[in-house]
């Protein structure tokens, strides 16, 4: 007779398409053993499992969240004093719930050639309150080395310094990278696709390709697709924080141990693989400066305007393009990377006509 473990991996294989023959071959059983325990109901099984007093709890949470993930559930029956492994408990959450869509088709690449980065998104609990979290996600390509970070929106800066994180985090970038057709990244999808220039310049200064799939084709970019549910299942899914800075410290640590991870395809941990990765990325010598987002021209009377105040700068870089950064309560303004100026910010004040905007910026 079977025991609990082998049976659930029988009925896992079976869901999989494997064919009643291949299954037996792999269980090291009769064909017709096979046949039996996939006709039985698992409950009728005999013998006691550690699993049994806590399957109640277990399917209780899947019928609530349908998605939760084997590693959360393994967790919280651990603090209830399960004594088990967890393979037992994730095969018993795979034999009661279908398993996920599996690409068909992979793609690999070469260590340091490709990253792949999208956005996320999805409820958790914080403060007692359910709130929707966005966040960040990147994967190397060869490595599945994974970052992620949660973020307060979806625009170009937030997108940029995410890159800047991720890049630090890796100690170096791969030589290109791939994303949807997200609007902070490709500006026009008609005729010819035109990306946003603001982001183009962030491509150019890290010296890496921009590569986007064509439009309704999201499997394109299946590495990092898979890591967004993944995110979202371990960290916000089922999840309760007291504050936002508990729920980033949490990502944080659990990056470790996703890292660590061994690989269902690939059969190694995406750490592993990264110790050879790492040796192919581009060297990380200096960040992309955010300011040169918020670029401004300099006027004939010496001046550029910011939130509608006036700030002089030197008479040379007149009919010159500067950025502009804040810091604090300072505005910083750079010709290329050079400060060329800093002052206090100014005050806003109301204007009710457009003299009176003309009089203010000197126009």
């Amino acid at each position: 007779m079977l025991g609990e473990k082998q049976v659930i991996e029988i009925r896992i294989l079976s869901k999989r398409g494997i064919t009643n023959r291949e299954i037996a071959r792999e269980m090291g059983c009769h064909e017709n053993t096979v046949s039996k325990y996939l006709k039985e109901d698992w409950k009728k099984m005999k013998g006691i499992s550690k699993l049994d007093p806590y399957k109640e709890h277990i399917i209780k949470r899947l019928e609530e969240y349908p998605s939760i993930k084997a590693t959360v559930l393994f967790k919280e029956i651990k603090a209830q004093g399960y004594t088990g492994g967890m393979t037992i408990v994730r095969m018993y959450v795979h034999s009661i719930r279908p398993e996920d869509e599996i690409e068909s088709t992979r793609f690999e690449t070469a260590p340091g050639r490709q990253f792949q980065a999208d956005w996320g998104e999805g409820e958790t609990r914080i403060g007692g309150k359910s709130v929707v979290i966005k966040f960040f996600t990147m994967v190397l390509g060869y490595s599945r080395m994974l970052y992620a970070q949660i973020v307060n929106d979806e625009k170009l800066e937030t997108l940029l310094q995410a890159h800047n994180k991720a890049f630090e985090y890796f100690g170096g970038y791969p030589h290109e990278g791939l994303y949807d057709n997200m609007k902070a990244v490709v500006k026009s999808l008609e005729r010819k696709k035109e990306y946003n220039a603001k982001f183009t310049d962030f491509a150019d200064f890290y010296g890496f390709r921009i590569i986007t799939h064509r439009p309704y084709n999201p499997k394109a970019k299946g590495k990092v697709e898979r890591m967004v549910p993944y995110v979202r299942n371990n960290i916000l899914y089922a999840q309760s924080y007291s504050s936002l800075s508990e729920l980033e410290n949490t990502l944080l640590d659990w990056l470790v141990i996703a890292n660590q991870r061994l690989h269902s395809y690939l059969k190694e941990t995406p750490l592993e693989r990264f110790e050879r990765e790492k040796e192919h990325l581009n060297k990380l010598t200096r960040f992309y400066p955010l300011r040169r987002l918020n670029t401004r021209l300099v006027r004939e009377s010496g001046q550029v305007i910011y939130k509608e105040r006036a700030y002089r700068v030197p008479e040379k870089y007149t009919g010159k393009k500067v950025n502009l950064q804040t810091e604090g309560q300072m505005l910083k303004i750079y010709c290329e990377d050079d400060l060329i100026n800093s002052q206090p910010l100014k005050d806003q004040v109301e204007v009710r006509s457009l003299k009176e905007y003309q009089k203010l910026v000197g126009a």
